[in-house]
């Protein structure tokens, strides 16, 4: 999975929750043309926090049933500066728990660039992946691999896959926490996916996954307010995390298509969580589709998360200052127009191979935190 990002936290961990793909066993679908696309992801919370992601596709196919992927993403994110008046008590409550860096001027804001680049080589059934992600202060890397096959007459597929990503945490040095050690983060995943064919129109997709991390896995740059004082931030070292999850999709005869899933979540942290999604695509015209989506989520809190720590110990030696840790319940609505102009690649053969789509989407939760994005695509196909 995408790394935990040290500023931001909440916008950017819920804009990897939202990614189209989650990037655990590196399944690769199949590949048919040459494809090159283009997306620009803009993105806004109740925080203020801007996120601009610039990624790009591209998609090859190689003789002896082979393909090649290549996915990059530019994002630079901007956390506005502290508002309050200097020396009140606001600003020092303001820096006291920022989750980025607060070194020199915290009244200015504060901007960080991030860049990825992930190769993925496919060859028959089996297909391995690169992932690295680099920014001032984090390094992710992954390596994962893939396989499924057909079952039962081709109406049942099983895949499996597997990944394992290494980290490097070198935190940059600032006012509360200065000369932080460099630390390290390492995950371990395993997934199985079965998708079986009931009839002509209708799809069903069940799976599950685990992982088991090790490492820092809390924002070195906040603190909390505990027993009167502040501390650093401090979750467990190691983590196990598990989730099964089930989708169907059903198509309509008035050429649309329903889909509905559910995810269970839980960890040794004690979080449990459910998911309930639904999405509806409608044929407008040829080429020309409209969806909508929703999104409920529900989680119980970690046993070490409280809303006011009485002891600087915090429970059993763990401290949080991230709401995602605590109780917490969310809801997304969504909606994205998708245009494909291959009817005109009679009359108009370089238009007829560009498609595009425009997506907006917004995200509020129980603990006052809300989000814009809004997505727009080029493809083109070769």
């Amino acid at each position: 999975m995408q790394q935990l990002k040290w500023i931001g936290t909440a916008s950017l961990a819920f804009l990897a929750t939202c990614a189209a793909a989650t990037r655990c066993g590196a399944q690769m679908t199949a590949v048919d043309d040459q494809t090159a696309e283009y997306l620009m992801q803009l993105f806004s919370d109740s925080g203020h926090v801007s996120v601009r992601s610039a990624i790009g596709n591209y998609t090859l196919p190689l003789p002896h049933d082979r393909a090649l992927s290549l996915h990059w993403n530019n994002e630079r994110v901007v956390v506005p500066a502290i508002k309050a008046a200097p020396g009140t008590q606001e600003a020092v409550d303001a820096i006291t728990t920022a989750s980025r860096p607060i070194s020199g001027n915290a009244f200015s804001d504060y901007v960080k660039v991030r860049n990825e680049i992930e190769g993925g080589l496919k060859q028959g059934r089996a297909a391995v992946e690169y992932y690295l992600s680099s920014e001032a202060d984090y390094l992710a890397q992954q390596l994962g691999g893939s396989y499924n096959r057909d079952i039962g007459g081709d109406q049942l597929n099983l895949s499996v896959g597997t990944s394992y990503g290494w980290d490097r945490i070198d935190p940059l040095p600032d006012d509360k926490n200065n000369g932080v050690p460099v630390s390290r983060k390492n995950t371990l995943h395993w997934n199985a996916v079965a998708t079986q064919i009931l009839s002509p129109t209708l799809l069903l997709r069940y799976g599950v996954e685990y992982n088991i991390v090790e490492g820092l896995q809390h924002n070195p740059y906040r603190d909390v307010f505990a027993g009167g004082s502040r501390v650093p931030e401090r979750h467990p070292d190691h983590r196990q995390r598990r989730d099964a999850f089930v989708r169907l999709n059903q198509y309509l005869s008035n050429r649309a298509s329903l889909k509905f899933s559910y995810r269970f979540y839980n960890d040794d942290w004690g979080i449990d969580s459910h998911e309930l999604g639904s999405k509806l695509s409608q044929s407008i015209a040829h080429g020309v589709f409209a969806s909508y989506e929703y999104r409920y989520y529900t989680q119980t809190p970690a046993r070490f998360w409280r809303a006011d720590y009485t002891s600087l110990n915090g429970v059993d030696g763990y401290l949080t200052g991230d709401y995602r840790m605590g109780p917490l319940s969310s809801h997304l609505f969504g909606a994205a127009l998708d245009v494909g102009l291959d009817g005109l690649a009679a009359e108009h053969p370089t238009i007829g191979h560009f498609g595009f789509r425009c997506e907006y989407e917004r995200y509020f939760n129980s603990n006052n935190y809300s989000a814009n994005i809004l997505t727009t695509q080029v493809t083109y196909a070769f």
